[in-house]
């Protein structure tokens, strides 16, 4: 009887040993890979753990939901910054009028939501490398046949959203407010454009990519995008004094540039590759 117990308490003796042995292989397996994906990691030259990136969801092909998930070019291009930096990205949602004063209050160290720099804004902050190209467009109704280029706006009613640097240009056309302007705090482009269709409204300043999308989606859209009067780089905005991260996201879209990331990501979301400079 003693002997049979003994050999029971052997055998269970031996099955934990087996198993601690197991469990302390996979332990050290999961060591060694973590180790590897950190040695794998872009040194950027940042110490910190996370970063929180502000935008304005909405913005197809840009930023928007898919659900309750955040998808879209530029969101992936920070997905790309979380897997090759290993700094965890976390995101904060406002109006698009809103963003830069996210950066201001320090609740957010980067707005990425297609923005191009101009000179009262680098007295601020500093800019990333372009993400990507786009057109300033004027887009009217179907059937108007007044407005042809960005000349003719002169006593129309123009949409616009708050913050757009269009409306910058347009105002250098017409200096003295020859041109009535409806800014749009917080709504769609396609909230803009159903304004336009029902004439509330003679024209829209709005990015080329965009509106093609919204036309893509909706064929019941009867507008016509113009030629565009500008194209601008869409670039990352950070505050003048975090340079870091700045430089930080510019050594990756270098990477995914020269890896062909940035242009499959473009194609993915654009159809056509924005990554590369236009209107030259």
């Amino acid at each position: 009887m003693k002997k049979k117990i003994l050999s029971i308490l052997l055998v269970v003796a031996m099955t934990s040993a087996i198993f601690s042995g197991c469990g302390n292989a996979k332990k050290e397996e999961g060591a060694k890979k973590e180790t590897v994906e950190k040695e794998n990691l872009m040194d950027v030259g940042l110490d910190v753990d996370s970063v929180t990136v502000a935008t304005s969801p909405g913005y197809e092909p840009f930023e928007y939901k898919d659900g309750d998930k955040l998808v879209g070019y530029d969101v992936e291009i920070w997905e790309e910054f979380e897997k090759r930096t290993g700094i965890k990205v976390e995101w904060e949602f406002t109006d698009f009028s809103g963003l830069l004063g996210l950066l201001d209050s320090k609740k957010a160290d980067a707005v990425s939501a297609q923005m191009a720099e101009n000179p009262e804004r680098l007295e601020k902050y500093c800019f990333s490398d372009a993400v990507d190209y786009y057109g300033s467009c004027v887009v009217v109704a179907e059937d108007n046949k007044d407005i042809k280029s960005i000349n003719d706006l002169a006593g129309k009613k123009v949409g616009c959203g708050a913050g757009n640097e269009m409306k910058t240009a347009v105002e250098e056309v017409f200096p003295n407010g020859e041109v009535e302007f409806e800014i749009y705090q917080s709504a769609t482009l396609e909230n803009m454009l159903s304004d336009l269709m029902f004439g509330r409204i003679d024209a829209v300043l709005a990015q080329d990519i965009q509106t093609y999308m919204s036309i893509k989606k909706n064929e019941n859209l009867k507008i016509n995008v113009l030629e565009p009067f500008a194209y601008d780089p869409a670039q990352i905005v950070f505050h003048k004094d975090n340079t870091e991260l700045r430089d930080a996201m510019n050594q990756v879209l270098d990477a995914m540039r020269e890896d062909g990331t940035l242009k499959e990501l473009s194609m993915k979301y654009v159809g056509e590759d924005v990554t590369v400079e236009r209107g030259k």
